[in-house]
Parts: structure tokens; sequence; C-alpha cells
């Protein structure tokens, strides 16, 4: 079923990346360093990668492995247990 039943016109995708970061820096977008962001703040669009590549079946495919890794976060931090420091 789709998530948004109003039919979306795949001629508006648009082909945006943001600038890369200088080579020398300790930052990134993900990683140990990560710093926080919005899409929105680096790119006009608020689009990163390729939205004109995009076709019905890949949004499928992208909401199902979405959707799996969210019950696998929440399946783990239901199943989390503190560890009791009591006990050493």
């Amino acid at each position: 079923f789709p998530l948004l039943p109003d039919p979306f016109s795949l001629d508006r995708g648009v082909k945006e990346y943001p600038q890369g970061l200088p080579e020398d820096s300790l930052l990134s977008m993900e990683g140990q360093l990560s710093f926080a962001w919005l899409t929105k703040g680096l790119t006009q669009s608020g689009v990163l990668g390729d939205a004109t590549a995009a076709t019905e079946e890949k949004g499928d495919r992208l909401l199902a492995s979405l959707c799996d890794g969210w019950v696998n976060v929440i399946r783990d931090i239901y199943r989390f247990q503190q560890p009791d420091v009591t006990k050493r």
C-alpha cells in the first residue's frame, strides 16, 4: 500500500549533492566525529542524492528496509538490560 496515496510526479525530482568538507577536516556527516545536520542545511532543495532516478519499486524496497531496521532497533531497545555493576 502506498505510504502517501497522493500521486508523486517524478519529473519534479532533483539531483543535488552537498559540498564536500575540506580534505583535512576531522568532521564528517557520519562517522566518529560527525556533526548534526539537516538536509535543508546542506542543499538548496533539501535533497541528498539523485531523486530523478526514483521509481515506485525502489521506494517500496527502501520503505521495507527502513521498517525492518526500525523493528530491529525497537526490538533491541526492548530486550536491552542495563548491566548490574553491583555484581562485580
